[in-house]
Order: C-alpha cells, then sequence, then structure tokens
C-alpha cells in the first residue's frame, strides 16, 4: 500500500494545463468497466503508517483522472492528468515528469491497480427496486411494454422484468456502470443506454435517440 501512496504523490510533479477532451461515446470507448468512481479507504489508519485515510480516483472516457488523497491530518492532497489504458496496464499521468505504470484488473465493482483494490463508489439513492408509474414513447409503446421492474444492485449487476398488456413478461439481468447522468446496460447480447435523474424515491430513465420516457418509485422487494 505504501508504494502505491508514493507513487500516487508523484504525479503532482510536473503537471500542466490542458484542454478537457470530448468525452467518448460509451459504445465505441474500449474499457467502459474502468469510467467511474474509485475509492480505497484505510482499514486501520492507527496502525497502519501510510498517511492516508481515503484514496479516491475519478476515471473519466475522456481519458482524464482525478485523484484525491484524504490524510490523517484530513487534509487533502488532489491532482487530475490524462491517462492510457490497455486491456492489463494503466499509466497515470502521461503527460506529467513522472508518468505511473501500473498493472490492474477490473470487474463490476472492483479495480486492482498492482493488487490494491479499490471499490466502485455508487451515486447516492441509485441502488434499490424501482417500480416503474410512466411508460412512454413510441419505441416502448409500439413494443407493448406497460410496466417494468428494475433492480440495481450496490454491486454494479442489475435485473429488468418488463410485461405487457396481455401479462407477459421478459427478463434481462447483466452489469451497468455510470458515467455523468449517463447509465449503460450491458447485457449478454448487448447495451443501452439512458440519461437518468434520480432522488431519493424517483428515478427517470430518457433517451432522445430511442424516444423513452420512464419514470419509477422506489419499491420494496417482495
Amino acid at each position: 500500500m505504501k508504494s502505491l501512496v508514493m507513487l500516487l504523490s508523484c504525479l503532482t510533479l510536473g503537471a500542466s494545463a490542458f484542454e478537457t477532451p470530448k468525452k467518448y461515446d460509451m459504445q465505441l470507448f474500449d474499457l467502459p468497466f474502468l469510467i467511474g468512481q474509485w475509492k480505497v479507504i484505510n482499514p486501520s489508519p492507527e496502525t497502519i503508517p501510510d498517511d492516508f485515510l481515503s484514496i479516491s480516483l475519478s476515471l473519466e472516457s475522456n481519458y482524464l483522472f482525478d485523484i484525491r488523497i484524504e490524510r490523517k491530518d484530513r487534509t487533502i492532497d488532489s491532482w487530475q492528468g490524462e491517462y492510457k489504458a490497455d486491456r492489463q496496464n494503466i499509466i497515470l499521468g502521461i503527460n506529467s515528469e513522472t508518468p505511473q505504470h501500473y498493472t490492474y484488473d477490473v470487474n463490476a465493482n472492483q479495480l486492482y491497480l498492482n493488487g490494491v483494490a479499490f471499490q466502485k463508489v455508487q451515486p447516492q439513492y441509485l441502488s434499490g427496486f424501482w417500480k416503474s408509474t410512466e411508460v412512454k414513447g413510441q419505441d416502448v409503446v409500439s413494443s407493448l411494454v406497460s410496466n417494468i421492474d428494475l433492480t440495481l444492485y450496490p454491486n454494479f449487476y442489475f435485473s429488468i422484468q418488463s410485461y405487457n398488456a396481455k401479462g407477459r413478461h421478459k427478463y434481462r439481468d447483466g452489469i451497468y456502470y455510470i458515467e455523468d447522468n449517463f447509465i449503460y446496460f450491458v447485457y449478454n447480447d448487448g447495451e443501452q443506454s439512458s440519461q437518468y435523474i434520480i432522488d431519493s424515491n424517483r428515478l427517470v430513465l430518457s433517451s432522445s435517440e430511442t424516444d423513452m420516457h420512464i419514470t419509477f418509485q422506489r419499491s420494496r422487494l417482495k
């Protein structure tokens, strides 16, 4: 752990201003599971000598990263830069004086950098069981969908069950990930994206590309 903190701290050297590049169409981005907010917490700050309480790492589809280290005295060190990655390696701070090379492994909810496990952070209120209260849009109406049950798990897996007016239903499950106000659902046979708005008890999914607007109310699993 100490070596990771020291490496990340080196990224402050040689930082320079740069223009923010445009974010990618996520269906064209090769490494979507990297995208998100990641965090590792010091499990025992009283006994572990490394000077941090937590490390937060944000990775975006425009190849920008942001790191925040909360020290034991509650001060915050933070910096930003550019990264590049393939399916095994990631380099943070590619334009800094000391770019940092890591091997990594990633799944729906964990990112391992040189063996250190970061947990993916979920937006507030998002996880839970959601039942549709309004289903609108030409695409969903033409498919005769009348009700939808959506379960978003804290580990970034989901299940969705849709019903038509005749009582027939279709079930799908998979992995979801978030960037900005977009949520991406990955199935075995495809992917779907939606804009979302969330508060404590209401979730709205919409898409101008597919003419869809679905309002959900938080519910309880039976």
